[in-house]
Formats: structure tokens, sequence, C-alpha cells
């Protein structure tokens, strides 16, 4: 989806609205379980051209504890501040009084180009960019997950017969322990 910029480059003020209704599928890698909804301002405020709003969606995870995939509901927050020289240099417009030592700008020329092709906005590149920046560092399909089952559900626990006569060792010596203990007990009294 694109947002055509043309008319908020005309001049200070110049606003235009879109609202987002994407449906869910496949977003670069991530799968959308739910479709995008929400709303997506660009405003030239004078120097600057002003990217703002709001979305909604959910995508699909892996739970960082039992590695079950989840949809993980994410609220999305569209917002980039760009100056307007950038779009002036690219339409080969007449330049706008701007700064030329500000380094205020926190896009970098690839991240400019992903984002814009000439006077128009990629909002999905936008919105990817946000369920980068929205998704949980570790996704959890519920707050109390145990994460992964024993080993020995997975697996018949079989003993090397080699180790049957250390297992034995271990068993009387861990019945002599308890009787020990149990002898120390009736002493104290």
């Amino acid at each position: 989806m694109h947002l055509d910029l043309t008319e908020v480059l005309r001049g200070p003020i110049f606003s235009i609205e879109e609202i987002l209704n994407i449906p869910a599928g496949q977003l670069d890698e991530w799968e959308l379980t739910e479709p995008i909804t929400g709303f997506v301002r660009a405003t030239n405020a004078r120097r600057s051209m002003v990217i703002s709003g709001k979305a909604k969606t959910a995508v699909k995870l892996q739970c960082s504890r039992c590695l079950c995939d989840y949809s993980q509901p994410l609220d999305l927050v569209l917002d980039v501040t760009l100056p307007l020289s950038t779009f002036n240099k690219q339409l080969g417009a007449a330049a706008v009084a701007v700064d030329e030592d500000d380094d205020g700008l926190e896009l970098t020329q690839e991240d400019i180009n992903a984002l814009f092709k000439e006077q128009n906005l990629d909002v999905t590149e936008l919105i990817r960019q946000a369920i980068v920046l929205g998704q949980p560092i570790q996704p959890l399909c519920r707050p109390d997950c145990p994460g992964l089952p024993e080993i020995s559900e997975y697996r018949e626990e079989t003993i090397d017969p080699r180790l049957e006569a250390l297992r034995d060792l271990s068993a009387k010596h861990m019945n002599g322990s308890s009787k020990s203990v149990q002898g120390e007990t009736k002493h104290e009294d």
C-alpha cells in the first residue's frame, strides 16, 4: 500500500489521512493472524514531513519457553519525521530553507529509500518496521507458560545393563542414609 504525498508537499499545513485495512496474511517474514486496522496521517510541518498513525494487528510468533506458535496482538505506533529537503532533492523542486548542519535525522539514506519512492510513502514498509519494534523481546504464549516438558516425556528411559549394579548401589546407599537419619532423629529424642 502506498500513500501519495503530492498534495502534502504543496505547502505548509497540508495534511492527508488514510484509513488502514490490510487483510491478514504474509507481510515479509511476519504472518499476520489478524488484519491491520488503523490510520496513517502525513502532515507538512513547514520544514518537515511528519508521518504518524496507529494500527492494530496480531502476528504469529513462537513462544520462547515452550516453542509453540501463538498469535501475539500488537498495538503499532507509526512515527517518522523527515526534513522536506529530502523530498525536494528527489523531486528536483526548489529547496526549502533547512539548516544543513541539522543532525537530528535518525533515518539513514537506506531507511529513507525503503520508505519513500519519490513522493509516495510505502505504508507497508512503515508497518513492517513498527512490527519489528513492537514485538516482545521474549515472546510468551501466556505469562504462566511452563516451558518444555521434561525430557523423560519425549523418550523411553532405558538403563544400560552395565550400570544396573551402580543403580543398586545407589539405592542401597540412599536407603542406608535414610535409616541413619531416622536413627539419629530417634537418638536425639
